[in-house]
């Protein structure tokens, strides 16, 4: 790990006692100031990832490093540098909002100034006296996000920060992040938000069926569309899984244009849920740069 990274995760494989595997040899790094977004569709081993990295999980193979220490057997140093905020909406029905905002403040030895400045920030000072089973659930989810703020540390992770969060409260949430990331602060940020993520991240990696499927440094990359080249012996058989796209068939090759790129994750995840586990190659074409995954989904 070099002196600028703050996460690095190297050939991590994670399987779970049912013999499922979340995770395969899974490789990402994150640098200081740097926002970083692990994106793809549901069930492609994000979140399971993501739990590595705060070391709620140990990975089966692999090594994962967070500011230069394994965080499985340095939790106390993690839970100081390292704030995470949950894909679900957890609830606090008994306690106000401002009550749990100032608990984690006195944990976190963060100053009362700052309680105020982020609940107003993401419009909840005006609701801080309701009760947790009070709040809808996008204001749960923006509780989660204040949380996480002002527990504060030097990296903030993020599990899909703003599903459940209306339209408004979301460029209201990208603004906060924003400023944020402004400020210097590292954030690895789970998403499948296409906007969100041309919005707030750097670099971004794209996971399939728990792989790395490829790594982009270039955001208009996202928005520009996307080629995908499956090779298979019987294309013909692939072509109903692939409902989003403009489909053409060449022999042992089926061609898919995208208009976005979240449409071919989605159809491509459709691969495995249907059972196709054989070996198969598939190309990600971008304008300016091509992405080649060997036997993406092969039989695990």
């Amino acid at each position: 790990m070099s002196v600028r990274e703050v996460v690095e995760v190297d050939h991590v494989t994670k399987m779970y006692p049912n013999g499922v595997m979340a995770n395969i040899d899974v490789s990402l790094s994150a640098c200081s100031g740097e926002v970083v977004c692990i994106m793809g569709p549901n069930g492609a081993g994000k979140t399971t990832l993501i739990r590595q990295i705060i070391g709620i999980l140990k990975p089966t193979k692999g090594t994962v490093r967070v500011f230069g220490v394994d965080p499985v057997k340095n939790q106390d140093y993690i839970k100081k540098r390292v704030a995470y905020m949950p894909q679900l909406p957890l609830t606090y029905p008994a306690h106000k909002v401002i009550e749990v905002s100032k608990y984690v403040a006195e944990l976190s030895n963060t100053p009362l100034e700052r309680v105020r400045e982020v609940l107003e920030a993401l419009e909840l000072w005006d609701i801080k006296e309701r009760l947790g089973y009070q709040l809808s659930i996008g204001q749960r989810k923006l509780l989660l996000l204040a949380l996480a703020l002002i527990k504060g540390g030097d990296l903030l992770i993020l599990d899909e920060p703003t599903t459940f969060v209306d339209i408004f409260k979301k460029r209201l949430t990208w603004n906060v992040l924003l400023e944020e990331k402004r400020k210097g602060r590292s954030m690895i940020i789970v998403s499948h938000d296409i906007e969100e993520v041309r919005r707030l991240c750097d670099k971004v990696y794209v996971m399939i069926a728990g792989r790395i499927a490829g790594k982009l440094d270039s955001l208009d990359s996202i928005s520009r569309g996307v080629e995908v080249k499956v090779y298979y012996e019987k294309p013909a058989e692939l072509v109903h899984l692939f409902k989003r796209g403009n489909v053409k068939i060449y022999d042992e090759l089926l061609v898919v244009e995208y208009t976005q790129l979240i449409e071919a994750l989605e159809d491509l995840e459709n691969l495995a849920v249907n059972g196709i586990n054989r070996d198969i190659r598939v190309v990600l074409e971008y304008p300016s740069v091509e992405y080649i995954v060997e036997s993406l989904f092969s039989k695990r």
